[in-house]
């Protein structure tokens, strides 16, 4: 068998998985608010619009109440770490 041409994105495939009903990803979206539920009403409290939260090695980026995007911790936010008292990740 030969590999195909065409390369299916990310957002392409959670999509599909979505509107084809393979997978739910309420309770997927449930989980990850609960995850990060301490650290975004902290930032309300705050009544920042935006800000970001590092958790596991994973920065998301919060707009307005909602989390727009999650990347990769690579070591640009070692301040924040260093100000929280919390010791740098190593990768």
């Amino acid at each position: 068998m030969t590999a195909s041409s065409v390369q299916i994105s990310d957002h392409a495939l959670v999509r599909w998985m979505q509107r084809t009903g393979m997978i739910d990803l309420e309770p997927l979206r449930a989980m990850l608010a609960a995850s990060i539920e301490k650290a975004a009403a902290a930032g309300e409290l705050l009544g920042v619009a935006e800000y970001l939260i590092l958790a596991d090695g994973l920065v998301y980026v919060v707009r307005s109440g909602v989390v727009v995007t999650v990347v990769n911790e690579d070591g640009r936010h070692s301040r924040v770490r260093a100000l929280s008292g919390q010791p740098r990740e190593r990768g």
